[in-house]
């Protein structure tokens, strides 16, 4: 679930959340009325020839009538000489994540799935090219509320006339994503989803079940667990397992004999002295902050990306807890994360308000939240706090934003998670046997929410492929998701 924690500033957390690919295209509910216009025009995507177009869909699905949205859309063609009816929709995690975005870095991953099947992207209402919304980031703490009031309420005059927030949730996004099938002519559909993807894939097969012949959830949380309030327990977990891995790796141990130790003295540090970079000094050109919060914030992110940048953080820790100058130490991390590729952001994803204060995958609630131990507990908790404020100032959405208990369904649906996911371990998939009774879960060894290209991506793909194909579990042989190396720890920068 690619939900992250809010910022209210600019901080250290954000400098290493994953950079969104954008540009990747160069290119010209209940159903509402069939009198809307669709619009296909030939384009390019990566190199390929392709269908780029938008429909427009009535922004309340309830009753049709009102505003329009553009909700844009890519198609790319089958490669191979039989093509199958079914095409592979692709769902873009977030909230907020833009599908046609993703394409560049997603198409290598479904290739082999293009070969014999159409790929759909589908920018969902609100990101990307479907009339993307965004404001400036609120603050992030509650110490003065009316700020916290005047942001929420900026955002919301900035909107008005634009967008009415209350009909931006999963269960409209699913209604959309129906209609543009219908169409352009597709019927039954074969579902991708990773992260709050995998979220909205599961809404669209509740509310369209007859529509989806296979669905596909990579790092996903059934819909009936509150997976915020248990982020903590599980980042816990995820950050338990590197360091036990350092402590039995000999050449990471070798360099970082103390890690345990040194990790607590960083926690009391920055807890009793923040680490503060003026915009001036600092190598994003705004002021970074790496407080208790911060740096709970920019664990979990390491830790959620992927095996890789996980195996930093040893190397992290014993640099900021043994740094003379932590100043010095965090604007040279930022400068080596940030030379990797990684950016900083300053605007929300507003369509993850009205889906995290509606929808009950994603409360977060004070005194509900899991795992007290964890390092990142106290942020969680002010998070919750944060965010039952916050949720009193956004319009509450209607029936649209409805899905209902989530029903027991014949469809086969692939799951993978990986043990080291901070965000959507295995545990959130229990149960989902009794759901989805041609289910089957993949574990993951070692393997955090994001994953690593090579051989990791290759025996995921191989696996989803021949899934796909026979829409079937059985005789699935994943036994290569044991056989991939985790990656070794840098022990320099």
């Amino acid at each position: 679930m690619d939900s992250r924690a809010r910022a209210g500033h600019t901080t250290w957390s954000v400098v290493i959340a994953a950079a969104l690919c954008l540009g990747a295209v160069s290119c010209g509910g209940n159903p509402a009325p069939a009198a809307n216009p669709l619009h296909v025009t030939s384009c390019t995507v990566q190199g390929r020839s392709a269908r780029c177009g938008t429909l427009a869909v009535a922004e309340n699905r309830l009753t049709g009538h009102g505003r329009r949205i553009e909700i844009s859309f890519v198609i790319i063609p089958a490669t191979g000489r039989h093509r199958a009816p079914d095409p592979v929709v692709y769902f873009a995690g977030g909230p907020g994540g833009s599908a046609i975005g993703d394409i560049p870095a997603e198409l290598p991953r479904l290739a082999g799935l293009n070969q014999d099947r159409d790929l759909v992207f589908i920018d969902q209402r609100g990101t990307g090219g479907s009339g993307l919304l965004g404001c400036s980031a609120l603050p992030g703490t509650l110490a003065g509320p009316a700020l916290v009031r005047r942001g929420v309420r900026s955002c919301l005059d900035s909107l008005r006339g634009h967008a009415d927030l209350r009909f931006y949730t999963s269960a409209t996004a699913a209604g959309d994503v129906a209609q543009v099938l219908t169409a352009l002519g597709y019927g039954r559909v074969d579902l991708f989803g990773g992260s709050y993807g995998a979220t909205a894939a599961q809404v669209f097969q509740q509310l369209f079940p007859g529509r989806v012949r296979t669905m596909t959830l990579l790092s996903g949380t059934l819909l009936s667990v509150p997976l915020f309030e248990r982020f903590p327990q599980a980042s816990q977990q995820a950050l338990d397992r590197v360091l036990a891995r350092c402590a039995s790796d000999p050449r990471c141990h070798g360099h970082f004999p103390h890690l345990a130790a040194e990790w607590a003295r960083l926690r009391a540090s920055v807890a009793g002295r923040p680490v503060t970079l003026p915009a001036r000094q600092s190598p994003t050109g705004a002021a970074l902050r790496l407080d208790s919060a911060g740096l709970a914030d920019a664990v979990h992110q390491l830790l959620m990306m992927s095996a890789s940048s996980a195996a930093y953080l040893p190397l992290l820790i014993h640099t900021l807890a043994t740094a003379r100058s932590k100043r010095a130490a965090v604007a040279m991390i930022v400068r080596r994360l940030m030379a990797a590729g990684l950016v900083s952001s300053g605007r929300d994803a507003v369509i993850s308000y009205p889906i995290r204060c509606a929808e009950p995958w994603a409360r977060l609630r004070p005194g509900q939240i899991q795992g007290t131990g964890s390092y990142s507990y106290p942020h969680w908790e002010r998070q919750a706090r944060w965010w039952r404020y916050v949720c009193t100032l956004i319009p509450a959405p209607g029936p649209a934003a409805r899905y209902g208990t989530q029903q027991p369904s014949a469809v086969p649906v692939l799951m993978i998670n990986g043990t080291a996911d901070p965000q959507d371990p295995p545990v959130n998939m229990s149960g989902a046997r009794d759901i989805w009774p041609n289910g089957r879960l993949l574990i993951a060894p070692g393997q955090a929410h994001g994953i690593d290209s090579g051989p990791w991506q290759q025996c995921e793909a191989g696996i989803v492929r021949a899934f796909v194909e026979h829409a079937s579990t059985k005789r699935l042989d994943a036994g290569c998701l044991s056989g991939v190396a985790l990656p070794a720890f840098p022990v320099r920068w």
